[in-house]
């Protein structure tokens, strides 16, 4: 098998990222937007030494659950994975993975329940980062092309919330009437769908990308959601996205968002879930999986601005709330004294410092929440947390590959996975959000 053959073959599974994969006498083809079942002709793109790439050339059988994508830049756009598949076939193909990882890299054989999926599966995004260029000396701006910085130029996203595609092509519009828009990087909108208030970032070289008070004035009467218009300077040449230097250029520099009763405000730089009403699910689960009683006492691991340790709040003796960002101690402290949440601690520290720090001093510990980055937990960090014997640990990830990992740690300390959720917080890609809880096995 060379490149540029044409083979014909049946797939028979999917990667993690939603590629078909197809046998060609022993040898896998990993191939974009074939499903599970379907033949087809498949040209190869190219050749390793133990597996491959083809692109689909010719469906010979479909499947039922294969749609149209209702985004005509889908099969170009990094950005949506799963758009040619039907809404259920993309939650029958989430679960699976994650049994599949749970069992393959974990030895988890605990049953994964049914995917809590969206009710609406687009413009669900409440964050957008929009690359900007140039393209023949014309202004663009849009989303990458798969596996490069080729931007493809449009106007639309749609999984963002549709006043971010409308705010984007304002400014778009603005920047070609006066001939602006060189110097501008990326464009950030973060958008508070309960409090219907928007922030607007322009990312930029210089701090005189463009005419400030033109754009200000065309923005902020036709979005009257407006509440932040802020300019960063990156002049970086890599792929960072935002440099350190902000100048606030309209309103306050934060909007305020409502999730579960609490209310944050949002920053330029604040991590925030992307998926407001797929959060609430997400922290609820994560409330229930805890079984709080009000006499607990709780460790949240990672915790950011704060967003779990004040859900948690609300039904808990006290929770600790680590975290080793200091502007994310200082939003979470802000936040907790906004909401009135007096049962609350956060501290800035090292996660896996603080953890061995309450080992050797016997802390007793009721409950620890864990959400890590996407690598996870060190071994360290796992050691410690079953060091302090809670009763229960509920670890929260958006990777479920790292999770099993440190799920089959922590089960070699005495701990058992007893439910593995899941939670839709990505449709449309291959991105998923897993909630599991473990129980401290009698002696």
């Amino acid at each position: 098998m060379k490149k540029n053959d044409i083979v014909t073959g049946r797939c028979e599974s999917y990667t993690f990222d939603g590629n078909g994969v197809v046998k060609i006498n022993g040898f896998p083809l990993f191939v974009k937007g074939l499903m599970l079942q379907e033949e087809a002709e498949i040209i190869v793109t190219m050749v390793k030494k133990t597996y491959g790439y083809g692109k689909l050339h010719k469906l010979i059988t479909a499947s039922n659950e294969r749609i149209e994508p209702r985004c005509p830049i889908a099969a170009q756009c990094g950005g949506c994975q799963l758009q040619h598949m039907s809404y259920s076939h993309q939650k029958t193909f989430k679960k699976q993975q994650v049994e599949a990882v749970m069992r393959r890299i974990g030895g988890i054989t605990t049953p994964v329940d049914d995917i809590l999926g969206m009710c609406e599966p687009w413009h669900y995004r409440n964050k957008a980062q929009i690359p900007f260029g140039e393209d023949h000396g014309s202004l663009i701006s849009g989303f990458y092309r798969i596996h490069s910085h080729s931007i493809i130029d449009t106007d639309q996203c749609l999984i963002q919330h549709p006043l971010m595609n409308d705010i984007l092509k304002t400014v778009k519009s603005t920047l070609k009437e006066n001939g602006g828009g060189a110097d501008i990087r990326h464009l950030l909108i973060k958008f508070a769908a309960s409090t219907n208030e928007a922030m607007v970032v322009f990312i930029v070289t210089k701090k005189q990308a463009f005419n400030h008070e033109n754009m200000i004035a065309k923005l902020t009467t036709q979005f009257p959601q407006i509440k932040s218009i802020l300019i960063n300077i990156n002049t970086r040449n890599d792929n960072v996205i935002l440099g350190e230097q902000e100048i606030l250029l309209y309103g306050r520099p934060y909007i305020v968002d409502r999730l579960i009763n609490n209310t944050y405000q949002i920053a330029m730089k604040s991590f925030y879930q992307v998926n407001p009403a797929q959060t609430e699910v997400l922290y609820q689960t994560a409330c229930d999986f805890a079984q709080l009683t009000g006499k607990e006492n709780v460790i949240d691991l990672y915790c950011g601005v704060g967003t779990i340790s004040l859900t948690l709040a609300k039904y808990a003796r006290k929770v600790t709330g680590i975290e080793i960002v200091p502007e994310a101690i200082e939003n979470a402290k802000a936040n907790a004294q906004r909401n009135q949440c007096n049962n609350v601690d956060f501290i800035c520290a090292d996660v896996n410092d603080y953890a061995k720090q309450l080992a050797a001093q016997q802390e007793s510990v009721d409950v620890i929440v864990v959400d890590p980055p996407r690598k996870g937990c060190s071994i360290s960090v796992l050691e410690n947390i079953a060091e302090l014997h809670p009763q229960r640990i509920v670890y929260i990830s958006c990777n479920p590959a790292t999770q099993a990992r440190d799920l089959k740690i922590l089960a070699q300390h005495g701990y058992e996975t007893v439910r593995i959720q899941p939670v839709d917080m990505f449709a449309q890609t291959y991105g998923i959000e897993v909630i599991a809880l473990l129980t401290l096995r009698k002696s």
